[in-house]
């Protein structure tokens, strides 16, 4: 008997689903100077699906910082045993002097990505004695960070905050944590951050807001969603691996709050840290956004460009609040369909199936960068409309 049989099964009822993943075709070079040209075996490709949203991982700057930053390969430890450099410190004393902690009583920690922090800070937070109030679309880091405490989860339908507001104020638990993404993921809408706060407040809940989407795109200075709306969480994750261009994730948190998250978040406490010279980059590349109103109002500008070319193209009144549109096309086959005749025809966009969204609607998540010129949004628009007229596939709702 062959002991993977139950697996192999299990397999094939993905298979037939039309959610089996595979990896993309790999990818040899990637020249953001040329609008997000991407190559592979001489061919080249537009990207319309990467979170590089300002071209940051290709800026000469922040290479050349890289280079010049490299004295070891990694840290060799977690930083409570030997893995502690100063890189590391340097960068968390950059972040509290960006984001002004000193004066409100926070402070920074770092941890190696956006997923470590969610599930690290989120399961050390809540307890048995605690409830987590998650949006229904939130990240999937946090869905796993939920799983992972021993507090009771109460998951909200999506922006409802009539449903929050009654379940928090029947909560008796001793610790209430509310969580959501600044920016959603997978549809591109912003949560209602006054609001939340204050529902927040009157229930004596925490309002925990994971940034991804939004750091170093929203707000004045591209510091997120909440500054852009003048509204603070208590607890703030922040990552560096999208329009920062690198890797890692940061968190903000009363003083305290970060003391006891050190010492009980098992994804810091147990993980070799982030190789010291990404701090270096990070510093260099969240430097040269604080500064990029241009990159900002070029990504903003060319959004508007992709929506009105594809609402001329295709008759299709796209939906989104921020730089990522969702093109729902309903059907995980169908989706599959379009993203492989795009990829013929030189342009990558992922199709993103169940269980990174809900069953039947299976979608193009396109994101345009400040780097995309003119011409290659309508070029994009251009053969999305050739695509979807030559096969029988109709848009979902």
């Amino acid at each position: 008997m062959n002991n993977f049989e139950w697996i192999y099964h299990k397999l094939y009822g993905i298979e037939s689903a039309g959610v089996l993943r595979d990896l993309p075709s790999p990818f040899s070079t990637y020249d953001v100077s040329r609008g997000t040209f991407v190559g592979y075996e001489g061919k080249e490709f537009l990207i319309f699906c990467s979170n590089d949203y300002l071209g940051m991982t290709k800026n000469a700057e922040v290479l050349e910082e890289l280079r010049k930053s490299v004295y070891t390969g990694g840290s060799g430890a977690s930083r409570l045993v030997s893995g502690n450099f100063a890189q590391h410190v340097e960068f968390e004393e950059f972040i509290s002097e960006v984001f002004g902690l000193s004066q409100t009583g926070r402070s920074v920690l770092l941890f190696n990505s956006g997923w470590a922090a969610n599930i690290g800070v989120i399961s050390s937070l809540a307890d048995e004695e605690s409830e987590i109030f998650s949006d229904q679309l939130n990240h999937a880091s946090i869905i796993d960070g939920c799983r992972l405490s021993k507090a009771k989860i109460t998951v909200f339908p999506h922006l409802d905050l009539d449903f929050l507001e009654i379940s928090l104020r029947k909560s008796t638990a001793k610790f209430k944590l509310v969580v959501v993404d600044s920016i959603f993921s997978m549809d591109g809408d912003l949560a209602p951050l006054e609001d939340l706060r204050y529902i927040c407040d009157k229930y004596g809940a925490v309002l925990y807001v994971d940034e991804a989407h939004a750091f170093g795109v929203v707000g004045k200075t591209g510091r997120g969603l909440q500054e852009f709306l003048g509204v603070q969480g208590d607890v703030s994750v922040y990552t560096l691996s999208k329009a920062v261009g690198l890797y890692g994730a940061f968190v903000i948190a009363p003083r305290k709050v970060i003391d006891y998250i050190r010492s009980t978040a098992r994804s810091f406490i147990f993980s070799t840290a982030i190789p010291p010279y990404i701090c270096s980059a990070a510093i260099k590349s969240i430097s040269i956004i604080l500064r990029a109103d241009e990159l900002r109002a070029k990504l903003a500008e060319n959004v508007s460009i992709l929506i009105d070319g594809i609402r001329q193209k295709l008759g299709v009144e796209l939906k989104t609040s921020s730089h990522i549109i969702p093109f729902i096309i309903g059907g995980e086959l169908d989706a599959l369909k379009v993203y492989e005749m795009l990829f013929d025809r030189g342009v990558f966009v992922r199709a993103i199936r169940y269980p990174s969204v809900p069953r039947g609607t299976a979608r193009l998540r396109i994101t345009v960068s400040a780097v995309h010129t003119k011409d290659q949004i309508q070029r994009f628009a251009s053969e999305l409309f050739d695509v979807m007229s030559s096969i029988n596939v109709s848009r979902g709702t």
